[in-house]
């Protein structure tokens, strides 16, 4: 069975959610919303990098013949990334007064890269991380 990672999850929900609202901010200009949709976007961007990370684990409970398949294993974080990178740029169409969607395509993509991709980071990074990160 896989190991469950959740504070490294966060942490890179954190990264994510930080470059959202620096993108947020140059994206939509010095109104009082930009700050309204970067943190509305903390919670997805956590709750993404929670699930992103943890794939290998929930297959974990599947049959081999399912769990295994690298298509599942390597292609669910790149489909949450790809949610992710599609909510951050459709926030800002629901935002009262905007007729289109703000955010820069690119920054959005940007947002849902760091979340596919935070597996395979960790994965080069947890041998030089202190324990305590590695604990949970």
């Amino acid at each position: 069975m896989a190991e469950l990672l959740i504070i490294p999850a966060v942490l890179f929900g954190l990264i994510a959610s930080l470059m959202e609202l620096f993108f947020v901010h140059s994206d939509e200009g010095a109104g009082v919303h930009w700050l309204g949709h970067g943190l509305h976007a903390i919670p997805f961007c956590v709750i993404g990098a929670i699930v992103a990370m943890n794939v290998h684990w929930a297959l974990g409970f599947l049959p081999e013949s399912i769990g295994g398949n690298a298509l599942l294993v390597h292609g669910l974080p790149i489909l949450i990334g790809l949610f992710i990178a599609f909510k951050v740029k459709a926030a800002a169409a629901i935002i009262q007064g905007h007729g289109n969607v703000g955010e820069k395509l690119p920054h959005a993509l940007a947002v849902g890269a760091v979340i596919a991709a935070s597996p395979y980071i960790w994965g080069l990074i947890a041998p030089i991380m202190p324990a305590f990160l590695k604990a949970f």
